[in-house]
């Protein structure tokens, strides 16, 4: 494996040693641990030995030790530096409960990364798994940077190369539009990271809930027309079922409450019902479910469900639905 610390300028800063041996461990991980970095201009001499600089062409220099940490550039490049992510990024996920878990300079400085824990984001990932926010870029015009939820903790060049593969949330080149894109990316990452916290309360009441098969059958099926769904299509009853199953049976899941059914609504439409193929990756399946096509039908099945005598009402409006369907299957000689 490669560490990517490959000069006494490169460093690791983390919560726990990393398999170089090469971390920095400290039980605070915070910008101050990254060097200040400001554009320097550049020199040239002319064959009479006079000095002119090099108007309107930089190069990014580390200020605790004078030397460059990437490469000359003119005035359409945007200098992101390491303490300007970290600025940006705490700033999002301002309120929603995180801590920088490590951050480094590999290649001799020409690459940073940070990797922030997500607490609020921990139930609603895989057993077994973890949510981390990497925000990884170059200073040499060889990465751009690129924030990316994933499961690995970024303590050198592999692991960032792993997280980079994760799901994105924000790239883009360093050109001149780059501080706009960066402001308009606000928004959407403060909602994927902070929207948890906003279900997790309502999450928490329906697990105390009960819930039977036929009552779950109902919710869905009303679900379902709600949406535009025919009961007597093949395509919606092998949804209903899975659904059911999903209910039953699905990650997590008992089949005994009102999660297990949100659970089951939300394995369907987002990740796939285990065992069934399926090419989502963990962070897609709960994107989707989430925040992607299906955030919308989430939001309402829960607001449905959990709205004063909610609950009772879809369960009568899908054993009509359901009723209804049984009657038309009917066919008479």
């Amino acid at each position: 494996m490669s560490s990517g610390l490959e000069t006494s300028r490169d460093f690791h800063v983390g919560l726990a040693m990393a398999w170089h041996q090469q971390t920095r461990v400290t039980p605070l991980v915070t910008a101050n641990d990254f060097p200040d970095i400001a554009p320097a201009p550049l020199w040239y001499s002319l064959p009479c030995g006079k000095v002119m600089q090099w108007n309107g062409t930089t190069v990014p220099v580390a200020l605790d030790d004078g030397l460059p940490v990437g490469t000359a550039s003119g005035d359409s490049y945007t200098l992101f530096t390491p303490r300007q992510a970290m600025g940006y990024l705490c700033e999002v996920l301002e309120g929603t409960g995180y801590q920088v878990e490590s951050l480094g300079m590999i290649f001799n400085r020409s690459r940073w990364f940070v990797t922030f824990w997500l607490n609020e984001l921990q139930g609603i990932c895989p057993k077994g798994e973890a949510f981390n926010l990497t925000a990884s870029g170059g200073l040499d015009k060889s990465q751009s940077p690129s924030f990316n939820l994933t499961h690995t903790v970024a303590v050198c060049a592999n692991t960032v190369r792993i997280a980079r593969a994760g799901r994105c949330l924000f790239s883009s080149r360093l050109t001149k539009g780059f501080n706009s894109r960066l402001e308009a990316s606000r928004k959407s990452l403060g909602e994927v990271v902070g929207m948890a916290r906003l279900f997790n309360e309502t999450l928490r009441g329906l697990e105390a809930k009960p819930a039977t098969v036929d009552q779950a059958r109902a919710v869905y099926a009303a679900e379902l027309v709600g949406n535009g769904g025919n009961l007597t299509a093949s395509r919606t009853q092998n949804t209903l079922d899975q659904m059911l199953l999903g209910f039953q049976s699905g990650r997590g899941n008992s089949g005994s409450t009102r999660l297990d059914a949100v659970n089951g609504l939300t394995e369907v439409l987002g990740q796939g019902l285990r065992g069934i193929a399926s090419k989502r990756d963990s962070f897609s399946r709960w994107e989707s479910s989430e925040f992607g096509g299906n955030a919308d039908r989430k939001a309402a099945f829960v607001e449905a469900i959990t709205a004063p005598c909610g609950w009772e009402s879809m369960v009568s409006t899908g054993n009509d639905a359901l009723a209804d369907a049984r009657r038309n299957a009917v066919t008479v000689a």
